[in-house]
């Protein structure tokens, strides 16, 4: 006989014990957007310190707890104290609220809890269907291989895992591995190259040390002179040059790279062609931008992540390859016992992972929602807002813009008069902005230069907010200058 159990224990629910808990959580959710739409909430509330204390040095439960009492729980200790990228005042790094849909969405797939690897499931044909949706705003033909992973740094590691089989000489890198090499590859990158560049090349085991940093112009795009000339002179000493990674919107300063100027370069050369798009790839369906994206539908392979500017909950990511047999033969290793269900070729022969996520249906939902043009306009109204936060810094004399698109990335900072080190002054009116919180931004070095960074990829802000953050750095600077001996 089984011995009996607390309900609070017990793992089953009735569909009515369920539904309640349900209501609760939903109403946890609306409230907080009440309050985000009535901007009610700081943009970020710092954790107090025994709030962190808390939540870092929990005892093992030995015993249950109600249901109920957790999401009591999560309502005053975990709720309040996010990243604050949902609140319409947060410009900080590259960080997106989620469409409500998509939180829906997120919910409903945890409830069917499937591995989508592969197998003849709903799933793994819903993402088959976005797979090809991206394809085709991104400009890459269907015929293409794809697949959801977490974000942009898996998705670039996916790209030149894919380029570095392609591009072996010894002609079969997974068996051989890169010992039998007859020397290393090189990979060229741009100064503003994001990091995830720097993660793939090392795990792959490429090596920073071949990794080439390549200078940018006066927009901080990669200068495709000074790419030609790095090539010329790596292979006058015998290296082997075999991959660009280009940027499409880098993250400090929102650049877009001359795609088609180093799509020819790549050409010329033989070498393979990596975007990666993941902050600002998507801004392809901008009105005011899109034209800046020319050169991207050649590429080899590209990553985008729709968990920043397509709204949608983390993680989403995205990895297309043009050669889809060439990223099949660089991750396929079917075990025997998966061989019995073979509908189509497995999402696990695509990638590095077995047991995946079912990501597709949040993102599914959100462009059944809106639809591409819907997106569109989304994407443009905050390119839009950019454009307007960069003409109100201009009208403000204490204020010098330092970067000017061609995205959402604005970079700027206070210049008062009488200030020797305008470094210095701005550390700490980001500080004191970053302490208050009222809004939140970052910081970056843009030219040599201590720069305010502001990214609006936040389908909540609107002209007002602009304002309030001008408000809070000039009262910021004031407040700095007045406290000065």
């Amino acid at each position: 006989m089984e011995a009996s159990i607390p309900d609070e224990m017990n793992l089953e629910m009735t569909p009515e014990q369920f539904r309640q808990l349900g209501y609760q959580a939903v109403d946890l959710i609306a409230a907080n957007l009440e309050r985000l739409q009535q901007r009610l909430e700081p943009a970020r509330r710092a954790v107090p310190a025994e709030v962190r204390e808390e939540l870092l040095h929990q005892p093992l439960p030995r015993g249950g707890t109600p249901p109920a009492d957790l999401l009591d729980y999560f309502e005053q200790k975990i709720q309040p104290y996010p990243l604050g990228h949902i609140n319409p005042r947060f410009f900080a790094w590259v960080n997106s609220p989620a469409a409500p849909i998509s939180v829906i969405g997120e919910f409903l797939a945890a409830s069917m809890n499937s591995s989508t690897a592969g197998g003849d499931q709903a799933s793994v044909y819903l993402e088959h269907a976005v797979l090809d949706w991206l394809k085709q705003i991104m400009g890459l033909p269907l015929t293409s291989g794809g697949i959801l992973v977490s974000g942009g740094s898996m998705a670039t590691t996916v790209g030149l895992a894919v380029m570095r089989n392609v591009m072996a000489a010894s002609g079969d890198v997974r068996a051989r591995g890169l010992q039998a090499e007859p020397g290393p590859m090189i990979v060229y990158t741009s100064t503003e190259g994001h990091s995830c560049i720097q993660k793939a090349v090392e795990l792959l085991g490429l090596g920073t040390d071949n990794l080439r940093r390549v200078a940018v112009d006066a927009d901080y795009r990669m200068d495709v002179e000074a790419l030609k000339a790095q090539i010329q002179a790596d292979r006058a000493r015998g290296l082997r040059p075999v991959c660009v990674a280009a940027s499409a919107g880098t993250v400090n300063s929102g650049a877009i790279d001359p795609l088609d100027a180093i799509a020819d370069v790549c050409k010329a050369e033989g070498l393979w062609f990596h975007v990666d798009g993941a902050y600002g790839g998507i801004g392809i369906l901008s009105e005011q931008s899109g034209h800046h994206y020319k050169g991207i539908e050649r590429a080899d392979s590209l990553g985008i992540d729709p968990h920043k500017w397509m709204y949608m909950p983390v993680e989403c990511g995205c990895a297309l390859v043009r050669d889809r047999q060439a990223m099949r033969d660089t991750f396929s290793a079917v075990a025997p016992y998966l061989r019995d269900d073979r509908q189509m070729p497995w999402f696990s022969e695509f990638g590095p992972q077995q047991s995946r996520a079912f990501r597709a249906l949040k993102l599914w939902l959100a462009i059944k929602q809106i639809g591409v043009e819907g997106y569109r306009h989304l994407i443009s109204r905050d390119i839009e807002l950019a454009r307007l936060l960069r003409r109100k810094i201009l009208a403000r004399p204490g204020l010098e813009l330092l970067s000017d698109g061609p995205i959402s990335v604005t970079c700027f900072r206070c210049r008062p008069h009488g200030i020797g080190d305008l470094d210095a002054f701005n550390r700490a009116v980001i500080e004191m902005i970053q302490r208050k919180g009222e809004v939140y931004m970052t910081s970056t070095q843009l030219g040599g230069k201590f720069s305010l960074r502001v990214n609006i990829i936040n389908f909540r802000t609107n002209e007002a907010d602009l304002d309030f953050l001008l408000d809070c750095v000039e009262a910021a600077a004031k407040e700095l200058l007045e406290a000065r001996p």
